[in-house]
């Protein structure tokens, strides 16, 4: 359902500036989902519908700020896309969608209803997938599964498909989190506020952004994100969402493969036999989800049409940095076109 219908002028990046068409969009359903769509005006035609989708705790602000977005990047290349926010996340919860209480509540309800509104609004049979980070692993399992004949390609962006793989430090944190599973201490499934971690990195990126600074992990490689970009970036983009989430993801990195929480459904294998187009893009640089934890999504596909490409980049410039622009995006919208 269309709640609300504006014309705006918005950024693409730096100077580069475009007129688009706004949309605010409400599933149906029992929980209400938000999403915006952008496109150019009448009567610019269509390429097709593309669907972006954020990661763990993260919110549509992924992709699109005042200074730099993605969203309108592709928007003015011809597509009609649309950002979401999952439920607990963003608008979502403003419409009283509640936190999810596993990986199987994207997967099996918030990604159809999603589908569903954009193919019916859009006028478009089939849409493409693209997933920053926990985004892309839910394209790859709903894709696979709820949505195989709905999708016309999977774009995944830092992707951990075996979640740790590469780092140490993510194996220990993988094994911690299938103890705290154990002794059960957290069934009560809270959910964290991550916002307040976006904040402490906002007021403190100077230190965090520090070449000098030895850390074991980092959201975004040093220099590669302007500090203006980088600091709406941390105050609009990190939001909420539950510890059970980050034990679905922990789990499947420890076994390899993902499955639904009752044991009935392989989500890894339905997304490998999954013959669509997909583009698996990982970082060199990305201490959260390292090319060794991204590549075996592409390894194991049986797509005809496969690509993977690495990037000397970090988790969150692999969307919002500076060279991103000239390398990435160019290689979706490419991708895009061709398929």
């Amino acid at each position: 359902m269309i709640l609300r219908t504006e014309t705006v002028e918005q950024t693409i990046d730096g100077e580069q500036r475009q007129t688009f068409l706004k949309e605010v969009l409400m599933t149906a359903g029992q929980h209400p989902l938000g999403m915006v769509r952008k496109r150019l005006p009448p009567p610019h035609p269509s390429r097709g519908a593309v669907i972006l989708i954020h990661g763990y705790a993260q919110n549509r602000y992924t992709w699109h700020s005042t200074k730099r977005s993605f969203v309108n990047y592709l928007a003015d290349d011809g597509w009609d896309v649309f950002n979401v926010d999952l439920r607990g996340h963003g608008r979502s919860r403003r419409f009283g969608a509640p936190y999810p209480r596993n990986m199987d509540d994207y997967i099996r309800e918030d990604m159809p209803s999603f589908v569903d509104e954009v193919r019916e609004v859009s006028g478009h049979d089939k849409v493409f997938l693209v997933g920053h980070s926990m985004g892309g692993l839910i394209s790859y399992f709903a894709g696979g599964t709820k949505l195989r004949d709905r999708v016309r390609g999977i774009t995944s962006i830092g992707s951990p498909y075996v979640f740790g793989q590469g780092s140490a430090l993510l194996i220990g944190l993988r094994e911690l989190a299938a103890v705290v599973r154990w002794t059960g201490l957290l069934d009560a499934n809270p959910a964290f506020p991550l916002r307040i971690v976006g904040r402490h990195l906002e007021r403190r990126k100077s230190i965090w952004n520090a070449r000098s600074l030895p850390l074991p992990i980092r959201a975004w490689a040093p220099d590669t994100v302007e500090p203006e970009v980088l600091e709406e970036y941390l105050a609009r983009t990190f939001d909420r969402s539950t510890l059970a989430v980050a034990l679905d993801i922990f789990r499947a990195g420890k076994a390899k493969g993902f499955k639904s929480v009752d044991g009935m459904i392989d989500y890894s294998t339905a997304f490998e036999i999954l013959d669509r187009p997909l583009l698996v893009v990982a970082g060199t640089e990305d201490g959260l989800a390292p090319p060794a934890s991204v590549r075996p999504a592409y390894d194991r596909s049986r797509s005809r049409d496969k690509t993977y490409r690495a990037f000397p980049f970090g988790h969150i410039d692999l969307v919002v940095g500076k060279e991103a622009t000239r390398t990435v995006w160019p290689l979706i919208r490419n991708w895009l076109a061709r398929r």
